[in-house]
């Protein structure tokens, strides 16, 4: 029986890698700054008695993140609050700073492996089609994603002072409990209030949350993996148009109408002059007339205007990996998933302000 021990487990992909590997037997620590079922409260991005949680620990899958709306928060009386906006110095202290806390506890317990769950939108939104992991990671001027670039930086420096970490760049993670890609998306098109950008021919790489944990699952048994950086994706790109019409169709409703680009650039531009920040995420402006009307929910702009896919040549080579569920299928068990759980009926975001 392996040791892990899971950061951000009370996450979309936090929980699912922790209910997998328990599955396989093996003696989880789930971590996470918020209550849940079994999971021990800690906040990685401090000094604490955590640490001492990793010594023995054969595997930590460091999956802390915050401000990314990676999971939907609590549904009370059918309503969803919004995912909180962090402030740049918040995200950066918890994703970068929290990662170099990790790494180096890791470094000094001698965990025998590490994967450190990162996201493909460290590559910004124009790259050629198929771009592999010895593409330049420059600055996006998004704060999520550079705040993620600067954090693979972190593991790529501990792995070559010999901490056996790997980062695994997880492509449009969607399922049932996946805020950014499934709860958002749908319950705002059940509110008519999702967009498509640019009649959505932005160029999406689903997938779906139990191929991505298997993923993890081969990163941590695959001593070549040591160092990599490895994309991993459905391996299907999808126009945006296509990805949301499904949700579309899933909740009975109209497809989403189609804005330009340029329109919600000028809006949340001019949100940024009037409030001093916008949304971290590169939503459109909530203190503006047309925020009443479209939202994108935690998704950037940045994300639903990419014109490529990622290789996940790379990953298939070294961990013996193969994506194993299409979007058809991955679409259907997230479907059957959201009505058994009451989730498709879910009233739509209040709106306040």
């Amino acid at each position: 029986m392996a040791r892990a021990v899971v950061t951000g487990a009370g996450g979309f992909i936090g929980d699912a890698v922790v209910h997998e590997l328990r599955r396989r037997g093996d003696d989880v620590v789930p971590i996470d700054v918020r209550r849940g079922p079994g999971i021990v409260m800690a906040d990685v991005t401090r000094p604490g008695d955590w640490e001492k949680l990793l010594v023995g620990a054969d595997l930590v899958v460091h999956a802390a993140a915050v401000g990314t709306g990676g999971e939907l928060a609590a549904v009370r009386a059918g309503t969803p609050s919004r995912p909180a906006v962090v402030d740049e110095g918040e995200l950066r202290r918890v994703t970068v700073a929290g990662t170099v806390r990790v790494l180096e506890a890791c470094e000094r317990a001698g965990v025998g492996r590490v994967v450190h769950v990162s996201c493909v939108s460290v590559l910004g939104s124009s790259f050629p089609d198929l771009v592999d992991e010895t593409a330049p990671v420059t600055v996006t001027g998004l704060p999520r994603a550079d705040a993620l670039a600067a954090a693979e930086h972190t593991a790529i420096a501990a792995a070559a002072r010999g901490v056996p970490v790997t980062v695994l760049r997880a492509g449009d993670a969607y399922g049932p409990r996946a805020g950014r890609w499934t709860l958002w998306p749908l319950l705002l098109l059940r509110a008519g209030r999702f967009v498509l950008v640019d009649s959505g021919r932005g160029v999406l790489s689903p997938v779906h949350i139990d191929d991505l944990v298997c993923a993890v699952i081969a990163v941590a048994e695959a001593g070549e993996a040591v160092g990599e950086i490895l994309h991993v994706t459905g391996g299907e790109s999808v126009s945006a148009a296509d990805f949301f019409g499904r949700y579309a169709r899933m909740a009975g409703v109209p497809e989403p109408s189609s804005v330009p680009a340029a329109v919600l650039r000028a809006v949340d531009t001019a949100d940024r002059v009037l409030t001093g920040h916008g949304w971290l995420s590169g939503r459109v402006s909530s203190r503006l007339h047309p925020r009443t009307h479209i939202d994108l929910g935690p998704l950037a702009l940045a994300e639903l205007v990419r014109t490529g896919t990622y290789s996940i040549a790379k990953s298939r080579r070294i961990l013996g990996w193969q994506p194993g569920v299409s979007l058809d299928e991955g679409m259907a068990r997230t479907e059957v998933l959201l009505r058994e759980r009451g989730l498709l009926g879910v009233q739509e975001p209040a709106r306040r302000g």
